[in-house]
């Protein structure tokens, strides 16, 4: 069977219902279509109004838009109708803060995205929760080795829970307990079309972990223990190896339901409130909050084409799934938050000790599992954060979100000091990915290392030129174009079709001569590579200019 792991690793986000469970290798029970499961105009959710924000973008920055040849990667995706609409906020060191955006956040009144508007994140909640029970370890009010008996053992909805006596808390942080997701719960999966509405309990989400049902792991399977080598599978063996030595994990929602039940039990505050407390109150995260019902929904409308298990097309066009009760999804996905929040929350969480001090955090950039996990091999899960190494374009640990009609992610690059953040209206397909892949080896391939040296000074030639030179970037070039000009927005937004003010030339090498460089002010200049896979832009340079 073969599996796209980047596809399941979004689509399990939160509940993209069955995926997880096909990821570790296991066979689930069919699942029911909803009702009108032929393709056709119906759509059974109803489609609710959604307020105008009251309050201008909490953590909003100045920023530029996406170069054109970002921007085309993402308007492809609308043209096609892939997605109705996506905001992308890039973070750098070289590009400064960039924002693309494409499509519509709101179909019929054809309102455009922007980072200050609220969507549904998915399973990012788990990064918040993680960060709340860190918070409490460091304060001394858990150990993560602690039992989860020990807090929900007087719950005979969670005693039933197979080998539940035997998982502890980091197990569930870090998805080796072995538990079911509750989301494979057919009932669950399609209460999202047949009752949108329907408000559900944590209780009753764990109910759904059948104490009769056959387990996800075997009987013997220790919690956070070894497990047979996942990749017997992949070579058609019939029995599995010698087991793995390292630990192996099983993505489950039901992990983070339980950690948000161990939450409320330790701060005797509900979940809403603990993460106000521990973690939007202290980020300054003014847009950002747990959704308890439908009662608050996000500005920006999400839409799917799919029926719930996300296997077949039921509608002939872009269904508003935004008015959902994201109550089944609670501690494990039901926050809504904005892209400039989840950047702050992103930058506070990987650069400051605002939430947690310099040894609990250093616990949390190692406590990870092993890359065990059928379908995700290359992926270590730590606490409520995944970290993927070695992509072509750099490694990164944050976390990705699926909810009915939303894909969220937010991703930190270690090697480029770039933060990734996107927000899409659909959980249709696999856009966000397709956007990541696409974007992000522009973010890390221009050319480096400009003579003069960005923000420096140099001494011009006559009649007002400059020899400058800079370093190859990522892509082979066949050759190089150079612009420059006194505007920097001009620089940044010229084209070899359309520069008005900027100077351009084509050169074979890694050095030019700039012309018409204007003495004692600013100058920009900006050098693309001609490749054989297209245009990669640069980042614009500037030098102030002595002499002439």
């Amino acid at each position: 069977m073969a599996v796209n792991r980047h596809r399941l690793f979004l689509a399990t986000g939160t509940l993209a219902l069955l995926l997880a469970g096909t990821a570790a290798g296991q066979t689930m029970p069919p699942q029911p279509s909803p009702p009108n499961a032929q393709l056709g105009p119906v759509c059974p959710i109803p489609v609710m109004e959604t307020p105008l924000p009251s309050h201008p973008p909490s953590n909003a920055l100045p920023y530029r838009p996406f170069p054109p040849a970002w921007q085309a990667q993402i308007d492809q995706l609308v043209a096609s109708d892939t997605i109705p609409g996506a905001v992308i906020i890039v973070k750098s060191p070289v590009w400064g803060v960039r924002v693309g955006t494409t499509g519509y956040s709101n179909l019929p009144l054809k309102i455009k995205p922007n980072p200050g508007q609220q969507f549904r994140v998915g399973s990012v909640s788990k990064m918040f929760l993680a960060q709340e029970f860190l918070q409490l370890e460091q304060a001394g009010l858990v150990k993560l080795s602690d039992p989860v008996l020990k807090y929900l053992g007087d719950d005979p909805v969670i005693v039933a829970i197979p080998n539940i006596k035997n998982i502890t808390i980091a197990e569930l942080l870090q998805h080796t307990s072995g538990i079911a997701s509750y989301t494979a719960d057919p009932t669950v999966a399609n209460s999202f079309y047949v009752t949108p509405n329907k408000q559900y309990t944590p209780n009753e989400l764990m109910a759904t972990l059948d104490p009769g049902s056959t387990p996800v792991l075997p009987p013997d399977f220790a919690p956070g223990a070894t497990y047979p080598n996942p990749y017997w599978v992949t070579l058609g063996k019939s029995a599995p190896p010698a087991p793995a030595p390292y630990p192996w994990w099983f993505y489950s929602n039901s992990n983070y339901i339980l950690l948000g039940m161990i939450a409320e039990r330790l701060t005797k505050m509900p979940a809403a409130e603990i993460l106000r407390h521990y973690v939007t109150d202290k980020a300054g995260l003014k847009d950002t909050f747990l959704a308890e019902n439908e009662k608050r929904l996000p500005y920006m409308h999400g839409y799917s084409k799919y029926e719930a298990n996300l296997s077949s097309q039921i509608y002939d066009h872009w269904c508003d799934v935004t008015a959902v009760n994201p109550s089944a999804a609670w501690t494990a996905g039901a926050v809504i938050s904005t892209p400039w929040d989840l950047l702050k929350f992103a930058e506070t969480v990987f650069k400051t000790d605002t939430f947690l001090n310099e040894g609990t955090k250093l616990k949390w950039l190692s406590f990870v599992s092993a890359d065990i996990h059928y379908g995700w091999e290359p992926m270590e899960y730590g606490v409520g954060g995944i970290m993927e190494p070695h992509r072509a374009y750099g490694d990164f640990r944050g976390h990705g979100g699926a909810f009915l009609g939303y894909k969220t992610l937010v991703y930190y690059f270690w090697d480029s000091d770039t933060y990734f953040i996107l927000a899409s209206n659909t959980w249709d397909g696999e856009a966000e990915n397709t956007m990541l892949n696409n974007v992000m080896p522009f973010v890390v391939g221009p050319v480096t290392t400009p003579k003069p040296r960005n923000l420096g000074s140099a001494a011009l030639g006559r009649p007002r030129t400059l020899a400058v030179s800079w370093q190859a970037g990522r892509y082979d070039a066949l050759s190089y174009r150079v612009y420059n000009g006194v505007n920097h927005d001009q620089v940044d937004g010229a084209t070899a079709e359309n520069h008005p003010g900027v100077q351009v030339q084509d050169v074979p090498g890694v050095n030019a001569v700039l012309r018409d460089v204007r003495p004692a002010a600013a100058n920009y200049w900006r050098v693309d590579i001609v490749s054989a896979q297209g245009v990669v832009p640069g980042p614009v340079w500037q030098f102030h200019a002595a002499g002439g």
